[in-house]
């Protein structure tokens, strides 16, 4: 009990057990500020039946009569109590590993399965439907992880630029890719096994690319040369197709050579590499032989 029975003896004075009372249907009939002072009932059936104020009667709670009005006394195994204050450290037996407190429809502290979702807010994995956050996020460990492709950070508070088409960041990527150098017309270029792989950073759509490519052998290569492989195809719209991308050329056969140049093909996920020669381009395939390396850098926008 929350109250000893020397402490309610000493409040109302000798008591009169007067039997069993249902809380639930008010049997036998008690009435507010109505009793013989002493007189106190045990209740049989939980209930909400008002005395004094007091409403919450669960199974074991005496109803004592002080002389004025009816007072509750916890007397069950469960706890009944309101205003309750707790200092210390509190454990709850029925919680495990997968449940979580929740409120029940009768305003009752119960044990719940652990779903994470709805108002159960204590989930490992909670879901909130649409919060508004004030002030700066952290995370101690762990990451920010978008749950659905073409999500990410909308930036559409900032002031934008004429012409602007999207303010949503929804995607960061890191890798590699295996890049492979074609002849035009005929012939074969073997790359060399540990130098044939790029590196790539994705952001939104933008994909910038770099590698250095060695070449083993070649099986006399003829026309226009291409850096096929990179890892998203060029967009093929507009400005956006319109890609440049810096070439260094070391071994090559070129004479007359004023300048190596690569240019992405719209469309497509190969950089066309060219030479210079007498202010013209011309095809390069036939220039290349064993031990010329080439240096690649380029940033593109994929579709």
């Amino acid at each position: 009990m929350l109250k000893t029975v020397s402490s309610i003896t000493n409040a109302i004075g000798a008591l009169n057990y007067k039997g069993t009372w249902n809380a639930s249907t008010n049997t036998p009939a008690l009435a507010s500020g109505v009793g013989t002072k002493g007189d106190y009932y045990v209740v049989s059936v939980a209930g909400s039946t008002t005395l004094d104020g007091i409403s919450n009667w669960g199974v074991g709670d005496w109803a004592a009569y002080n002389g004025s009005a009816w007072q509750r006394v916890e007397g069950g195994a469960d706890l009944n109590g309101v205003n309750l204050s707790v200092s210390g450290t509190s454990t709850l037996s029925a919680l495990t590993a997968s449940t979580a407190l929740a409120l029940n429809a009768s305003k009752e502290v119960v044990s719940v399965t652990n779903t994470g979702t709805g108002n159960n807010v204590l989930g490992t994995s909670p879901s909130i439907a649409t919060p508004t956050l004030t002030g700066d996020v952290s995370m101690t460990t762990g990451n920010l992880v978008v749950g659905t492709a073409g999500k990410g950070i909308d930036f559409s508070i900032d002031p934008a630029a004429p012409g602007m088409t999207s303010e949503l960041l929804d995607d960061y990527e890191e890798g590699t890719w295996t890049g492979a150098l074609v002849a035009g017309t005929s012939g074969t270029i073997t790359l060399n096994a540990s130098f044939r792989t790029g590196s790539y950073t994705k952001i939104g759509r933008l994909v910038t690319v770099t590698g250095l490519f060695y070449v083993d052998s070649v099986s006399s290569p003829v026309g226009s040369l291409s850096l096929t492989g990179l890892p998203y195809v060029i967009n093929s719209g507009g400005a956006f197709a319109r890609t440049a991308a810096a070439v260094s050329a070391t071994g090559l056969a070129a004479t007359a050579t004023t300048a190596i140049t690569g240019r992405g093909l719209a469309a497509e996920s190969q950089i066309q590499l060219h030479k210079y020669v007498a202010g013209s381009i011309a095809d390069l395939a036939g220039d290349v032989k064993a031990d010329s390396q080439f240096y690649v850098s380029m940033s593109y926008i994929t579709v």
